[in-house]
């Protein structure tokens, strides 16, 4: 999947080592000093084995991109993906919080499965390939998002996911693009078609916003997020009655 992976980058001119986007002159415009070009999506060895449901996030942007074009070849950011400490991050931060969600989600089909080793069984893109890295790790501009839909469904078409989380609005603008609705639970969850096969669709409020809190439904009492919970006995009731309980 890696190697298919940057072929498609290659052909599209966003591999970070081959980096011939046509919009790579208006997206660096007025950050030429910090601009840094495309990242890999964040592939996991068990989501490329299918070990479990392919669980694929889709977010904004980096926030911060490495100088090195090397670091972000796909190779390198399943390296470092991989690689990190998920008890030492901020709870309260985007990364930790997304492997949250994905621990509720992938317990439903691994019981024992720990927080720590769950950054080996999901998938992560960002909807802006490349990075202004503004201050703080604030939202790159409206046209990196418009510039990089062009890219969007052929990524996808590579990682075959079959359940999406769409992190923000950017990145749900972006997925509905090119997707039908099929059936609607909620406001923020359904089914959908893409490229012929169904998927689940679960959207959330970006991590770093306060609409997210919510949504994930922490109690206290439990000392769980209930809302989590939900849409991961959801998602199983998916994966179960239309896969077959079986990923890809």
């Amino acid at each position: 999947m890696l190697e298919q992976l940057g072929n498609y980058y290659r052909s599209q001119g966003i591999l970070s080592t081959h980096f011939t986007c046509p919009h790579s002159d208006s997206c660096r415009e007025g950050y030429e000093e910090t601009f840094t070009g495309p990242k890999s999506a964040s592939v996991s060895t068990g989501y490329e084995h299918g070990n479990l449901p392919r669980l694929l996030f889709l977010s904004l942007d980096s926030g911060s991109g490495h100088e090195d074009a090397n670091a972000r070849l796909p190779h390198a950011v399943r390296h470092g993906m991989e690689n990190v400490q998920v008890n030492e991050l901020a709870i309260n931060r985007h990364w930790y919080r997304t492997h949250e969600l994905a621990w509720y989600i992938l317990r439903q089909y691994r019981p024992d499965l720990d927080i720590e080793d769950t950054k080996r069984f999901f998938a992560h893109t960002n909807s802006a390939k490349c990075c202004q890295n503004k201050p703080d790790g604030s939202q790159a501009d409206a046209r990196l998002f418009r510039n990089c839909r062009r890219y969007l469904a052929g990524e996808i078409r590579v990682l075959r996911p079959d359940v999406i989380v769409t992190q923000g609005n950017k990145a749900k603008m972006g997925l509905q693009r090119i997707i039908e609705i099929r059936e609607r639970i909620n406001d923020l969850a359904c089914i959908i078609v893409f490229d012929g096969r169904l998927l689940f669709w679960l959207h959330t409020y970006h991590p770093r916003y306060g609409g997210y809190y919510a949504q994930c439904g922490y109690d206290h009492e439990t000392q769980r997020c209930e809302g989590w919970q939900q849409y991961s006995e959801y998602i199983s009731g998916f994966v179960d009655g239309m896969l077959g309980g079986q990923a890809e």
